[in-house]
């Protein structure tokens, strides 16, 4: 097993404190202004520590001149978090479009409006909106998506009920945090079918 250098590491190396902190002072003003011209504040702060962190865990790795690993670096992070927040939003998006579909109900046997999918859906970890992704969008077996996600059919199907569970508790809580609509003289096509049935 290769263990990482520890010159900085979590065992609190005083020299290596002391050298990260000074590759703070030196640097971080100009790595923060680097990222604020590409995000906003909040995610520059973010990238910082981040970059800041990956420099005292890979401490043996940092050149002397230190400023174009960690711009580097803080690109290299800020790029990842911009794909992920991407593939978020676009799974949010096609899972709160199943609100409007017939088989939305498969998401976690209950259908809400899309606004309040995509709410119960932000809440949710990645690991439940991708198993849910997996049954309900792709229409995967569970041993099928067992394969996509290197486990087994069990596992799948235990994350599935959880995922599910959450789910539908996610749902419970954005339909109670959305106002109380207006009566409208003309409703909803589904409810009017419903009030009919």
């Amino acid at each position: 097993m290769i263990r990482r250098r520890t010159t900085a590491d979590e065992h609190g190396d005083p020299d290596g404190h002391r050298a990260l902190e000074a590759l703070y002072a030196a640097h971080a003003d100009r790595v923060r202004a680097y990222l604020l011209h590409r995000t906003d504040r909040e995610t520059a702060q973010d990238i910082l520590s981040e970059t800041f962190v990956l420099a005292w865990r890979k401490s043996g790795s940092v050149p002397d001149d230190a400023l174009p690993w960690l711009l580097a670096s803080a690109r290299r992070l800020l790029a990842n978090r911009v794909r992920s927040d991407q593939r978020h939003r676009a799974l949010t998006e096609r899972m709160a479009a199943m609100a409007d579909r017939a088989g939305a109900e498969e998401i976690g046997d209950a259908v809400g409006t899309r606004t309040e999918v995509a709410a119960a859906l932000s809440a949710l970890s990645e690991q439940d909106r991708e198993t849910l992704l997996l049954s309900a969008w792709y229409g995967l077996t569970a041993r099928q998506a067992a394969a996509v996600l290197g486990c087994t059919t069990t596992a799948f199907a235990v994350r599935l009920h959880r995922a599910r569970k959450r789910f539908r508790a996610a749902l419970t809580r954005a339909e109670q945090e959305q106002p109380v609509p207006v009566a409208h003289p003309h409703p909803h096509p589904r409810f009017a079918q419903q009030e009919s049935a």
